[in-house]
């Protein structure tokens, strides 16, 4: 299927879109502060994206069975669903956990915000998107953003973060990946519901032989309360998360879609404080600003152009 294709298949009414992203990004704040719960009470962090993607994988499976929508297992299907769950699961959620307790959680939000940003860029690089001077600019102010968060020395309360901070940034890249990945690939009669259940249960596979050569076991219940709660609040995130992913990108596209982070960062900051009593530097705030006015540039062109098209078309 050609670019041209995969664009005309978008469908569905911006309003009705943008409700969905927003309930969808309110819905990935909270994965930020599990995570962070979950690592500080002593899960590990393969054992806990293991168990979150199978409990989750698994009671959607029951209602795709119900519903008459379990995922087939064809070639095309499989190797659709394992990029997307290495791209999208596997490696950039268990990074984050990984990263979780090292960095303030306000923090490593930010990092989700930049995925439009390399959302834009992939989707350039597939023809899906068109260069434009406001996106371009919503670029560059993502990227100060970053150095005004890994540069100042009073950015973050210590030195040795900024590391941990440029290695969470391949955690962005992937999801940008997995959101130009699904709308190049997707059978386009497979339902959102089937795509959840096979990344899902495709992620929990990669994860198992991770978890048992690294030793990462985790019985559930776990000797820590905390951890146990943080585990089901990620399979709660979960179940709703995927099903809604694939259904946002399949209306309007990766670009648009990753609006969704946009949302979370926004919320997840709120989260952080609420939480965990987090305050963070004028430098934090100064990057957070200047990633979201990048992001409003590299966001506005795209809606913009959908509403003149449907004013056009109404004059028509």
């Amino acid at each position: 299927m050609t670019s041209a294709e995969i664009i005309a298949r978008r469908s569905g009414g911006l309003a009705l879109s943008l409700l969905l992203i927003f309930i969808a990004g309110v819905n990935f704040s909270f994965l930020f502060s599990v995570n962070k719960v979950a690592t500080e009470a002593g899960v590990p962090f393969f054992a806990y994206v293991f168990w979150y993607t199978l409990g989750a994988g698994l009671v959607l499976a029951l209602v795709a069975a119900v519903r008459g929508e379990l995922p087939k297992v064809d070639r095309a299907h499989l190797k659709a669903y394992g990029v997307a769950a290495v791209l999208g699961v596997a490696f950039p959620f268990a990074l984050l956990a990984f990263v979780a307790p090292k960095l303030p959680s306000g923090v490593a939000v930010l990092l989700v915000i930049l995925t439009p940003a390399f959302t834009y860029l992939f989707s350039l690089l597939a023809r899906l998107e068109r260069v434009h001077i406001m996106s371009i600019g919503g670029l560059v102010l993502g990227v100060a953003g970053v150095l005004f968060i890994v540069v100042p020395s009073g950015s973050l309360p210590e030195a040795s973060m900024a590391g941990w901070f440029l290695l969470a940034l391949l955690a962005p890249i992937c999801f940008a990946g997995l959101n130009v990945y699904v709308e190049l690939v997707r059978p386009p009669e497979t339902p959102s519901l089937s795509l959840a259940v096979g990344i899902l249960l495709s992620s929990a596979l990669l994860l198992l032989p991770l978890m048992l050569a690294t030793g990462q076991f985790y019985i559930f219940p776990g000797p820590v309360q905390d951890g146990d709660l943080a585990l089901l609040g990620a399979v709660v995130v979960n179940i709703i998360m995927w099903p809604l992913f694939f259904e946002i990108v399949k209306r309007t596209g990766a670009f648009l879609m990753s609006m969704i982070n946009v949302v979370g960062v926004v919320v997840g900051i709120i989260w952080s404080m609420v939480f965990f009593a987090e305050r963070h530097s004028g430098f934090v705030w100064f990057a957070g600003a200047l990633m979201l006015v990048g992001l409003g540039l590299i966001l506005a062109r795209p809606i913009l152009a959908r509403r003149a098209k449907g004013l056009s078309a109404g004059d028509g």
